[in-house]
């Protein structure tokens, strides 16, 4: 995680769309606890990523994914991957792989 603040849920200003040809449609619910993490579309398939129990997905740029959570600075998450999300992230130079041998030491 490379930021984690507490942050309204709509942005300020008029809204874009993004490279990808999106555009948000976020509401107003207040200030929430938000974090930035260093992955994004270039690296997996965002909609094939399954967050863990406390954290929810609100939305991704090409290199960050924006998280609702409480967690600190510096903390890892673990998402569960559909076949899309894990193949986008396997043939991703910028993601570094290690593989388990069954009883689950590094090889």
């Amino acid at each position: 995680m490379i930021e984690s603040k507490t942050k309204p849920t709509k942005p300020w200003g008029e809204i874009g769309q993004s490279a990808f040809g999106d555009k948000s449609t976020s509401s107003e619910k207040g200030s929430i606890s938000q974090s930035i993490l260093a992955i994004g579309l270039q690296d997996t398939d965002v909609s094939g990523l399954v967050a863990p129990p406390k954290i929810a997905i609100l939305g991704a740029s090409s290199d960050h994914l924006i998280i609702k959570s409480d967690l600190a600075l510096g903390d890892e998450v673990r998402f569960g991957l559909n076949y899309s999300a894990m193949l986008r992230a396997m043939t991703s130079p910028f993601i570094a792989k290690e593989y388990l041998n069954p009883l689950g030491s590094s090889l």
